[in-house]
């Protein structure tokens, strides 16, 4: 079958016609389009259709916040979404709005072994849970569970929880943000500002001094935290180092948390627009051992294999499993 499917960030909007059979999803044609430079969805949406010959046969949406009753609000831009009405202004029946990361857990069952990187081979339990996060714009989680011949996807907002410092560094961290914002949550760490907030953080409780240079591309760069997560894995610049390990280790206790959280024997999976650019990162010994660190439950954790998805199209892949079920 062939769909329109979408995968709806604060950052960027991924449109995509997919064809979707036989447990495999192709993607035919894809336009990706800076969110916030357009008012609403259906202004991106008819820009891309105005190219298709034909309407596909149905559509599925994941989009970055809460969905409920088929509307959501994104939670990183002004866009209010309503299934029933974006049904009816693009024309097509079947139509699907589920949470981004629904979608992506959703997509899991079509990715091949070239479009994951093993962290961590572990011992997988037939037919466990899965767990996937990720961290980008902001942060995401879901949960697969099996039911019978079917799986339940489970979607959370809990990239909204407080953060659970674990070291006193941690602590300080804590009152960095509070500080600043009110509350210190899990997002506001993990995700790309984060990584910038954690430099400036570091940067104030002396980890270490800003480099020059390094400050002079910060002021111009309009992605701070791709500066950052370079000079990090170039390992050269002090602070741009210390800021990477923080961020790396409080990434790998959130993984560990999800793993536990969804007792996800079947596998953990982490996605996300950062984790496949900062892979080196992650496959030093930072993340896992924040990850298996959960006594009494190491033994648990130490049992569930961890995988990074490399592959950006997952919450295409993902949409259109949503379009299909329709």
């Amino acid at each position: 079958m062939r769909v329109l499917a979408g995968d709806i960030g604060g950052t960027k909007t991924a449109i995509a016609t997919v064809e979707i059979a036989g447990g495999r999803c192709r993607i035919l044609r894809e336009e990706r389009y800076p969110s916030a430079d357009y008012a609403t969805l259906e202004a991106i949406l008819a820009e891309f259709l105005s190219a298709e010959k034909n309407l596909p046969a149905a559509a599925g949406f994941g989009v970055a916040g809460p969905v409920r009753n088929g509307r959501s609000r994104i939670t990183n831009l002004p866009w209010h979404l309503d299934a029933a009405k974006l049904s009816r202004r693009i024309g097509i029946r079947r139509f699907a709005l589920v949470n981004d990361f629904g979608a992506n857990a959703r997509g899991l069952r079509y990715l091949g072994p070239r479009q994951v990187a093993t962290l961590w081979r572990g011992r997988p339990e037939k037919g466990g849970p899965v767990a996937i996060l990720g961290a980008g714009t902001g942060l995401g989680q879901a949960g697969v569970l099996p039911d019978g011949d079917r799986d339940v996807v489970v979607a959370s907002e809990a990239g909204h929880v407080d953060f659970g410092p674990r070291t006193a560094q941690q602590g300080r961290l804590v009152e960095f943000l509070r500080a600043r914002f009110g509350r210190a949550t899990r997002e506001r760490i993990l995700s790309g500002s984060g990584l910038e907030l954690v430099y400036e953080f570091l940067a104030a409780d002396g980890a270490a001094r800003p480099n020059r240079a390094v400050t002079a591309e910060l002021a111009g760069a309009e992605d701070g935290a791709a500066v950052i997560s370079r000079h990090g894995l170039a390992r050269r610049d002090p602070l741009c180092r210390a800021a990477l390990d923080l961020w790396v280790s409080i990434y790998g206790a959130e993984a560990g948390n999800a793993a536990l959280q969804y007792r996800a024997t079947g596998g953990l999976y982490v996605a996300g627009g950062i984790a496949a650019k900062i892979l080196p990162a992650l496959r030093r010994p930072g993340f896992l051992r924040a990850l298996h660190d959960k006594a009494p439950m190491r033994e648990l954790v130490t049992g569930i294999p961890v995988r990074v998805v490399l592959d950006s199209n997952l919450g295409l892949y993902g949409a259109a499993a949503a379009a299909l079920a329709t």
